[in-house]
């Protein structure tokens, strides 16, 4: 089996022609290798670990950029794929819309709602 580095596989990734929505969720402890990325497209989003929800064609460095503002006790878990940009777009509001509907109106901890770019 080989072992690619953290670069070789964020190198991988650039020009991905696949789409990532993922949730990060808080653990209850630090986790040492920001590598560790859950894949559960049968996850239950309300479930009370989501803390954001998103989307990304680069899981590995979209992991560490969150894990350097967010806290090493947060742990991505990719939730659907899509096959291009505007799927992707769809799946990651749909999610979040469906989250909101099911929390009140309140979306998860990290996400914002504005009307930025509207």
């Amino acid at each position: 089996m080989s072992k690619y580095t953290y670069l070789e596989n964020v190198a991988m990734c650039k020009m991905n022609d696949k789409g990532f929505i993922y949730r990060l969720i808080v653990m209850n402890d630090d986790i040492k290798d920001f590598f560790m990325i859950d894949c559960d497209f049968h996850a239950n989003i309300n479930d009370g670990q989501t803390a954001y929800i998103g989307m990304t064609s680069n899981p590995l460095m979209r992991a560490k950029k969150h894990r350097t503002l967010k806290g090493k006790d947060i742990m991505m878990q990719i939730i659907a794929s899509a096959d291009c940009p505007t799927e992707a777009h769809y799946l990651e509001s749909k999610a979040l819309w469906d989250y909101k509907k099911d929390n009140d109106g309140n979306l998860p901890e990290f996400n914002k709602q504005t009307w930025a770019g509207a």
